[in-house]
């Protein structure tokens, strides 16, 4: 089996959410945060002041505005430079309060200190990470999330398809340029069972999209 051109795919994969952006012809929510982010806010509470989450391939900032609005201090962090300003200008027409802020990068080179946030939001971008580069991802929400930290995490399901009737004979696919990874439930405790414990997992359905949305907690000694 021929090894993935990691560097080609990553390239391919910027442009093509380039263009989706360019277009807005993308088919990922833009301004409503997702429920199991908001029942996330309204029952958790977590001692002290200025807690700070991190909003990973944040996008047009849904969930980025979410937390900023309930008090937290935001940072929401994307590669494409038109999907933040997108979001600038979202919280301009929407008179969104100061709270949050948005930084251009990617997982590689992600200007935060140890330790800094007290929630890792990701809803979006671990599907798009090839499995050879899991373990890279896994280190990095590691590293910026304090101990006891939340993380919310959100990908595509085995069940998800493009359109009804695909057919996969694997977990992942190259669809339009860009890498696609699906998930199984068992999935998640395999890559972070060693250092996060599992709060809750729900299977969303969206027609014929299908995706976890997983609450973790990361555990002291991680």
């Amino acid at each position: 089996m021929a090894t993935l051109d990691l560097v080609a795919l990553y390239s391919r994969q910027k442009k093509y959410f380039e263009e989706a952006y360019k277009t807005g012809e993308h088919g990922w929510p833009v301004e409503e945060p997702s429920p199991f982010v908001i029942d996330f806010l309204r029952k958790v509470s977590l001692p002290g002041k200025h807690l700070r989450v991190l909003d990973l391939g944040c996008g047009e900032g849904r969930h980025t505005f979410l937390f900023a609005q309930k008090g937290w201090r935001t940072v929401g962090v994307d590669y494409q430079p038109l999907a933040l300003e997108r979001a600038n200008k979202i919280a301009k027409q929407k008179n969104i309060r100061p709270g949050f802020s948005f930084v251009l990068g990617d997982l590689s080179h992600l200007p935060f200190r140890f330790q800094s946030f007290d929630a890792l939001v990701d809803f979006g971008v671990l599907h798009h990470v090839p499995r050879r580069d899991t373990p890279h991802y896994l280190k990095t929400v590691i590293s910026l999330l304090k101990s006891n930290g939340f993380f919310l995490l959100s990908c595509f399901s085995v069940k998800f398809k493009h359109f009804p009737g695909e057919k996969r004979k694997r977990n992942w696919l190259i669809h339009r340029g860009h890498y696609d990874r699906f998930f199984k439930k068992t999935d998640f405790s395999k890559i972070f069972g060693n250092f996060f414990s599992i709060l809750d997992i729900e299977e969303e359905r969206q027609g014929s999209y299908s995706f976890y949305n997983v609450l973790l907690r990361k555990r002291d000694h991680a």
